[in-house]
């Protein structure tokens, strides 16, 4: 007989679910910070820092591209695509965003939604575009 779905089988998996889930997050978070010290990558941490430094902003895009490609506002594609197909759809618009990010970030000190909401909290208009860097003269003095 089985009885993977009955409620005895489950009571029995909640009794180390929880703690298992613990330890694994730990294992997560260890994992992570062995990853950001090791400097491995740094060119994908750099992009990943810049994302998170954008993470409003980034959140937001990711939500307004997803609803024009799956409502009716755009493709109207919801329920039309298989669930690996969707990784495809998600897997694009991270990279996009690792691309984009780190240079948006090299004009400007923050995403623009980041800057509102500073602006907004701070009740004060914050700086928006970095200073454009001057090549030095080649010129002979």
């Amino acid at each position: 007989m089985n009885d993977d779905f009955s409620l005895l089988a489950f009571s029995k998996s909640d009794i180390t679910y929880y703690w298992g889930r613990l330890f694994i997050s730990f294992g997560h978070v260890g994992a992570i910070m062995i990853f950001c010290k090791s400097g491995i990558l740094a060119g994908f941490q750099q992009s990943m820092a810049a994302v998170g430094k954008m993470a409003l902003t980034n959140y937001i895009m990711h939500s307004v591209i997803c609803m024009i490609i799956f409502t009716g506002v755009g493709f109207g594609m919801f329920g039309k695509l298989q669930r690996y197909e969707l990784l495809y759809v998600v897997f694009s618009i991270w990279i996009f965003q690792l691309i984009l990010s780190p240079i948006w970030l090299k004009y400007f000190y923050f995403g623009p939604m980041e800057w509102l909401w500073r602006s907004l909290s701070y009740q004060k208009r914050q700086l928006f575009k970095r200073p454009k860097i001057s090549p030095p003269s080649l010129a002979v003095q």
